[in-house]
This record gives structure tokens, C-alpha cells and sequence, in this order.
């Protein structure tokens, strides 16, 4: 009985080192248990005895008529210093406002638990963020991924990815922006609050006719519109579709291209809500190029409270982005994530606004 014992215990043991060594990865499928037999010259039952207790222990997954795949356990994981160390950042761009201003924070603080940071970028394109999650999913280095997802406001082609990331157990987080009915948490500033705070303060300042610009393919934009909308509605003030400009990425990066249709939808209004501070600062030139006067003739509402905001011809009015505050949340939310991977760590920032010259008060003629 020892012997038969001692058989199927060194079958066991040595798959577990194999996982343990990572010679053996998540989803990897073992030999047939013909060729285990022979490798350990042991029968076909000591075998099945051997990987019978492997998956009682949940390091297999038997699969009835395709074999056994191995299954890596999340304490085993963090067992592997390179693994459990290093943390990648995937953001959209390098140059954007609002990131230089996040990644210090989160630095700082995972750098003082001893982490290492790798920073990729997908320039905001799926098929770019496509090509970081199938190279993750190679590699063996990667304790988890904080991610800030691209045009998350459009279908997620990239979703199958994800699932296939979750199910390797890599803990993930969202930061800036996150897609919905995903399960993976997010740290961000509540964009629905932030488009109805720049709404509301307008309404206050006496408007009615309020435009809107805000950005299709990302998902701030449409939160910020809904914020937008429902404190238009709350006030009991139409909400024109015709007053509200929808752009892209693409467009952003020029905003001239559409000015004239831009000047057009705005025609009719007093004060426009902007997506950003980039598009609010793109507007004022574009107004004043007409001889639009900010905020006489156009009073203008922003978000983020950049740095643009006072380098623009008129110094804007903006709803404030949390940028440092966000980032070393970001990095507190995925530690405790690290300690307890059932915990929901979602957290939103709530915004405030930040008064300059870019809001006149309107009274009607």
C-alpha cells in the first residue's frame, strides 16, 4: 500500500513543481495519462488516482473528452516574485493633459510597496489596445494591469481578451474611464456629476439656451452628457439635439475641421458645456476668429481644470478633474485588491467647479 502511495505522490509532486517552476502554465493541457504512465512506469490506475487528487486540490480542470489543463492557483501565483512585483500601466496617450499628472501618484505609492512599473500605450486605438492584452496574456511577469480603457464608449471588441485575462486571475483595474458590464473595478471621477455641475452652474448664471460638445467614443462623454441632459430636464429647459455636438478623437485633435457646423449647432445659444477643457479651449478660438465674444456672446463651461484653462484667451471656468488625488487612489484601491480579490474596489471622485472669466451672467432683452 506504501508503494502504491509513494507512486502516485511523485506524480503529484512533480506536476506541482512544474506549476510552481511555471513550466506549466494556466490553461496548459497535461500529457495523456498513457504517457504519464510510461514516463513514471506506474499503471494507468495510479495515474488517475494521482490526477484525481490534483483536482480535488483545484490545480486541474478535467474536461470530459478533451484531457486535463492545468489550473494556476492565485496563492501560487503570488509565490513568484517577478509576477507579483511588477505592475503594467496601459493609458491612452503619452501626451494627454491629465496623464502626466496620475502616473507620479500611483508611482509613488506602489514604488514604496516594493512594485515596479511598465508603461504601455494603445494612442487610444482598439486594435492598439488589442496588441497589449494578446502580449500580457504571453507573458509570465505581469502581477497585474491597470488599465485605462480605449473608446470605451463604442462595443468592446477586445472583451474576449479580457475574460481570458480574469480567468488567469491577473488583477485588473480601470482608471480615468472604464467599459460597462465588465467585472473588473474602476477609480474615476463621476463624469455624469461633471456634466451636470457645468450645466447647473450655468443655469444659475441665468441661461436657457445651452449647447452642448462632447466626445462619441469615449465613455466620459456620454456620462457627461447625461449630467448634462437631466439637469436641463430638471430645470424644465428643452433639450435640443440640435444644439448638441457629437465629435470623435479624430475630430478633437482638429477641432477647426468643424467649426463651421459647430458655430452653426451654437447659433441659437448663450453658453455651451464643453466635453474638455482641450474643446472649450479650441472653441474660444474658433468663436473669437468669428468675432464671437467669450463670454459676452458665448459663455462656455469646461472639464478638467487643466493647465490650459488659464492659458487660453479667456481664462475658463472648469469643472475640476482630480488628477493627483485619482492616481494615488488608483494605486490604494489596486493594493487592497492585491489583499483581497473579492472586495469591490470602485471608487468615484466627486467634482466641484472652479470659477473664472468664461461664464457671463445672461438677462434677457
Amino acid at each position: 500500500m506504501e508503494k502504491n502511495t509513494l507512486k502516485y505522490q511523485k506524480i503529484v509532486d512533480s506536476i506541482y513543481s512544474d506549476i510552481k517552476g511555471r513550466k506549466l502554465k494556466d490553461g496548459d493541457k497535461l500529457d495523456s495519462e498513457n504517457e504519464i504512465g510510461e514516463k513514471f512506469r506506474v499503471s494507468r490506475q495510479t495515474v488517475r488516482h494521482a490526477l484525481a487528487v490534483l483536482e480535488k486540490k483545484g490545480i486541474l480542470d478535467k474536461r470530459q473528452g478533451s484531457g486535463n489543463y492545468v489550473i494556476v492557483p492565485k496563492e501560487m501565483k503570488l509565490q513568484n516574485p517577478s509576477l507579483s512585483k511588477t505592475i503594467t500601466i496601459v493609458s491612452t496617450y503619452l501626451n494627454n493633459y491629465i496623464f502626466p499628472r496620475i502616473i507620479p501618484e500611483i508611482e509613488s505609492v506602489l514604488g514604496a510597496k516594493g512594485y515596479s512599473l511598465r508603461i504601455v500605450f494603445t494612442h487610444n486605438r482598439s486594435d492598439g489596445e488589442r496588441a497589449i492584452l494578446k502580449r500580457l496574456l504571453q507573458e509570465d511577469d505581469v502581477g497585474g494591469i491597470i488599465i485605462e480603457p480605449t473608446k470605451s464608449a463604442i462595443p468592446n471588441l477586445n472583451r474576449n481578451l479580457y475574460d481570458e485575462l480574469l480567468r488567469k486571475n491577473i488583477p485588473m483595474l480601470f482608471f480615468h474611464s472604464y467599459y460597462e458590464n465588465m467585472p473588473i473595478p474602476h477609480v474615476s471621477m463621476n463624469d455624469v456629476r461633471a456634466g451636470a455641475i457645468a450645466a447647473e452652474y450655468l443655469i444659475t448664471q441665468g441661461h436657457k439656451a445651452i449647447a452642448g460638445i462632447f466626445k462619441m467614443d469615449d465613455g466620459q462623454g456620454p456620462r457627461r452628457y447625461e449630467g448634462y441632459a437631466r439637469a436641463l430636464l430638471k430645470h424644465d429647459m428643452h433639450l435640443r439635439d440640435e444644439q448638441v455636438v457629437w465629435i470623435d478623437s479624430e475630430q478633437q485633435k482638429d477641432l477647426s475641421q468643424s467649426a463651421e457646423m459647430i458655430v452653426n449647432r451654437l447659433k441659437d445659444c448663450s453658453a455651451c458645456v464643453c466635453y474638455n477643457d482641450e474643446v472649450a479651449y479650441s472653441l474660444i478660438k474658433i468663436l473669437v476668429e468669428r468675432g464671437i465674444r467669450v463670454p459676452e456672446d458665448m459663455s462656455i463651461v469646461s472639464i478638467d481644470n487643466s493647465d490650459l484653462c488659464v492659458l487660453s484667451q479667456v481664462q475658463l471656468t472648469s469643472v475640476e478633474h482630480p488628477m493627483e488625488k485619482l492616481g494615488k487612489k488608483v494605486a490604494e484601491q489596486f493594493l487592497q485588491m492585491l489583499e483581497n480579490a473579492n472586495q469591490d474596489v470602485t471608487y468615484e471622485f466627486q467634482p466641484e467647479i472652479v470659477v473664472r472669466d468664461s461664464v457671463c451672467r445672461y438677462y434677457e432683452a
